[in-house]
């Protein structure tokens, strides 16, 4: 063999045993335990959609739940409703603060369509639903999902 050959092999030997000489401490490192804190934060954390499941609440041909989201490190609460079947809906978003519910946005109905609130507050000390009525039966109670 040639010393360039030679030479070329060592430089390729080398650069393998340098790389597999930093991978192996890469896979062998502890995984690290949760600390109080990245519990408290995994218990905390929502979909990475937003949604909430245990929001929803569901009348006939009408759906409504809600969507949660951390804006500027506080959480806010959106409300959104869906129609089929040629159904009208009615939904409404509620915040709790240490009282009762209180409706905090308009209206929003819909026929065979879908829409949705803003954003509302819903960090620490308070709670938010969404309510759901269905227009066409002849019930003109709220319906309202679980507050989150």
């Amino acid at each position: 063999m040639n010393t360039r050959k030679r030479a070329t092999l060592y430089v390729v030997a080398a650069g393998l045993a340098g790389s597999l000489a930093v991978a192996a401490p890469v896979q062998a490192a502890p995984i690290a335990h949760p600390t109080a804190s990245t519990t408290v934060q995994q218990h905390t954390t929502v979909h990475p959609d937003g949604f909430e499941p245990s929001s929803v609440v569901t009348r006939g041909n009408c759906k409504a739940w809600m969507n949660t989201k951390k804006i500027h490190g506080h959480w806010y609460a959106q409300g959104l409703v869906r129609s089929w079947n040629g159904t009208a809906c009615s939904m409404m978003l509620q915040r709790k603060h240490g009282g009762g519910w209180e409706r905090i946005t308009s209206y929003h109905m819909v026929r065979n369509a879908q829409d949705h609130t803003g954003y509302y507050w819903d960090d620490r000390g308070y709670k938010a639903r969404v309510c759901l009525q269905n227009l066409d039966w002849n019930d003109s109670s709220w319906h309202c999902g679980k507050g989150i």
